[in-house]
């Protein structure tokens, strides 16, 4: 155990052997010194709460990914079964998907952005999303200098 340190065991047994088999291996990563469990892909809102029930107040981590075999949960439940953390791996990569369908269709459309250009965010704020600023400026000061001087 280390202040520094978050172990996180995962385990993807439920899709071979079954929800019991699942949380009998999650306990034993808890045995083992895991942090956190993560039983991936429970199939229903009952074995959603078999895993809160397995493991009163150890940390638990829902993996939140839009049509995977785990039903859509409200957050709120989640919350109330005490996952102290939630993932959503694909929610954004989704997202983006359909707002580049929607820019794409418009160029082969119309032949250009200009109707959606209103509802895109402006380069200078992707820029800073993405946090390209600090990593120039993480470049910076880390850069390698040869004896000469020379990057």
């Amino acid at each position: 155990s280390s202040p520094d340190f978050l172990l996180i065991a995962r385990t993807d047994a439920r899709a071979v052997e079954g929800l019991t088999a699942a949380i009998e291996r999650a306990r034993l990563y808890r045995e083992a010194g895991a942090d956190v469990l993560f039983i991936e892909a429970p199939q229903s809102e009952a074995e959603i709460r078999a895993v809160a029930a397995a493991f009163p107040n150890v940390p638990r981590l829902f993996n939140y990914a839009e049509g995977g075999k785990t039903p859509a949960v409200a957050h709120s439940l989640l919350a109330e079964l005490g996952f102290a953390i939630i993932i959503f791996p694909i929610s954004t990569i989704l997202a983006a998907t359909k707002a580049m369908r929607t820019v794409l269709k418009k160029i082969k459309d119309d032949g250009s952005p200009i109707a959606v250009l209103p509802d895109l965010p402006r380069f200078g704020d992707f820029v800073d999303f993405i946090g390209l600023p600090e990593i120039l400026e993480l470049e910076q000061r880390y850069k390698v200098v040869d004896m000469e001087g020379k990057q």
